[in-house]
């Protein structure tokens, strides 16, 4: 007999408002261990408001929340840093901090009032140094460090908190491509090894390459929720981007986008209503 695998976080009919303005209603999702997932669609669609909520950083105006099967609600901030880490798109930048002691803040859910960190803690925050090649940065301060650097900072203490789910809003951003393909690997090891991932992303083609699934969420409602091959397609770009496009296939016969024109008339995201 197969035993159901509780998902990491589960969204249930999920909806979220600024006062009047209704930023997305009827939401439903779940990241599941082993899965990496892209979050996708136009600005001003939700993405980074729907990672905070699911963090338990808004409340829905409707439906449900559960982390590790639980309602997010119910669960204080430290039992909520336990179950999931965030990487905000607006993380600050000038931490009084070295890069070190900045990861380090990673480990603070694990760690009680006043205790200090012990060697456990100082073993992941190397090893998310490491694994974010930031080792050199570790005594510099982060006011001094250039956006790209930053940003692989802040993206070390999310893996130093070492969260079963990561929700990361746009972490490549800012990086070069080199960089930009080291942190999805990066998060390919990392979720084939049992975690979590759900990632905001901009470059759909990224997305494709290493993510098992892409959310677009356009017009205040998830549109497609499937393998990549499945949700890119030209009618579906048009409709959720406004553009004209052509979709490809690489030579390992993953799909990538090949953009050619706004199209007149299409605000993105507005057929989605």
């Amino acid at each position: 007999m197969t035993t159901a695998v509780t998902a990491l976080v589960e969204a249930e009919g999920v909806g979220f408002s600024y006062g009047p303005r209704t930023i997305f209603e009827q939401v439903v999702l779940a990241v599941r261990p082993g899965e990496l997932v892209a979050l996708c669609g136009p600005n001003g669609a939700g993405k980074s408001t729907l990672l905070r909520l699911l963090l338990g950083l808004h409340a829905p105006s409707a439906g449900q929340v559960r982390l590790g099967g639980l309602p997010v609600a119910t669960l204080s901030r430290r039992q909520i840093a336990r179950r999931a880490a965030l990487l905000p798109q607006d993380a600050p930048v000038d931490l009084p901090l070295t890069v070190r002691e900045a990861v380090a803040l990673g480990r603070l859910p694990h760690l009680d009032r006043f205790q200090p960190e012990g060697a456990a803690d100082g073993e992941a925050v190397e090893r998310a140094l490491e694994a974010t090649d930031a080792v050199a940065l570790g005594e510099r301060p982060v006011a001094e460090l250039s956006g790209g650097e930053r940003q692989r900072v802040h993206l070390a203490r999310a893996l130093a908190q070492e969260a079963p789910l990561l929700l990361l809003d746009e972490p490549i951003a800012g990086l070069d491509l080199a960089h930009q393909l080291q942190a999805l690997d990066l998060l390919r090891t990392i979720v084939d090894a049992g975690r979590g991932a759900l990632v905001a992303l901009h470059d759909l083609s990224l997305a494709a390459r290493r993510c098992d699934r892409m959310i677009l969420l356009a017009g205040g409602r998830i549109r497609a929720d499937d393998a990549p091959a499945v949700v890119l397609t030209p009618e579906t770009l048009a409709q959720v981007f406004g553009v004209r496009a052509e979709v490809r296939l690489d030579g390992d016969g993953r799909p990538f986008v090949l953009p050619h024109e706004p199209l007149r008339g299409v605000p993105p995201g507005d057929s989605a209503r």
